[in-house]
C-alpha cells in the first residue's frame, strides 16, 4: 500500500513539476519565500520553511543551507545530493509559495490609497493595468497613481449655477 501511495505520489508531483518547467527553469529563491519539502517515505523529514532574510533555512539532517539565488531544479539537486549521505536513494519533493507581489494604488481623486497583494504577475497586471511589457516580479512593491486630482470647477460646475439660480429666484421673488 505505501509502494501505492509513493508512485501515486510521484506521478503527481511530476505532473505538477513538467506542467511548471518554465517557472521552476526561471524562478530564483530569496527570503521570505516559503517552501514545502517532503522526502518520500520519510515523514519525520517533512518540513515547511520560509526563506530567512539572509536567505538561509534550516533543514532536518542538513541544518543551515543557504538557498538564495538558486532556481528550484538546482536546489533539488542539491537536496537530493546531501540526503543521500544519510538515506538510500532520497525522492524530494519541493513545493514554493513565492512571496508575494504588492500593488499599492493611490487614487487622486479620492485621495486614498488602497494596497492589493498578487499572488502571480498576471494578477498583479490585472490589479494594476499595468503595460504588459513592464517586468514585473515577485517579492516587488508597484505603486500606480490613479485618477487626477479634484477640480473645483470640473467637478461641482452644475451645483454652483444651480446654487446661483436658487439664489437669484429667491432675490428675485423676494424684490417683487
Amino acid at each position: 500500500m505505501k509502494k501505492i501511495i509513493s508512485v501515486l505520489l510521484i506521478i503527481i508531483n511530476l505532473t505538477f513539476v513538467i506542467g511548471n518547467l518554465s517557472f521552476a527553469s526561471e524562478y530564483r529563491l530569496g527570503p521570505y519565500d516559503t517552501l514545502e519539502l517532503e522526502v518520500i517515505n520519510h515523514p519525520e523529514l517533512k518540513t515547511k520553511q520560509t526563506v530567512a532574510p539572509d536567505g538561509q533555512v534550516s533543514l532536518p539532517l542538513l541544518g543551515v543551507v543557504s538557498v538564495e539565488g538558486q532556481s528550484l531544479k538546482g536546489f533539488q539537486r542539491f537536496l537530493t545530493n546531501n540526503y543521500s549521505a544519510y538515506l538510500d536513494k532520497p525522492q524530494v519533493v519541493i513545493g514554493l509559495t513565492p512571496k508575494p507581489i504588492y500593488v499599492v494604488q493611490y487614487d487622486l481623486k479620492n485621495d486614498t490609497w488602497e494596497v492589493k497583494k498578487a499572488g502571480s504577475i498576471d494578477e498583479a497586471k490585472a490589479y494594476a493595468d499595468l503595460d504588459p511589457t513592464l517586468t514585473i516580479e515577485h517579492g516587488n512593491v508597484y505603486k500606480i497613481t490613479m485618477g487626477s486630482k479634484p477640480d473645483f470647477w470640473g467637478d461641482n460646475w452644475y451645483k454652483v449655477l444651480t446654487g446661483a439660480a436658487v439664489a437669484v429666484g429667491i432675490y428675485a421673488t423676494l424684490n417683487r
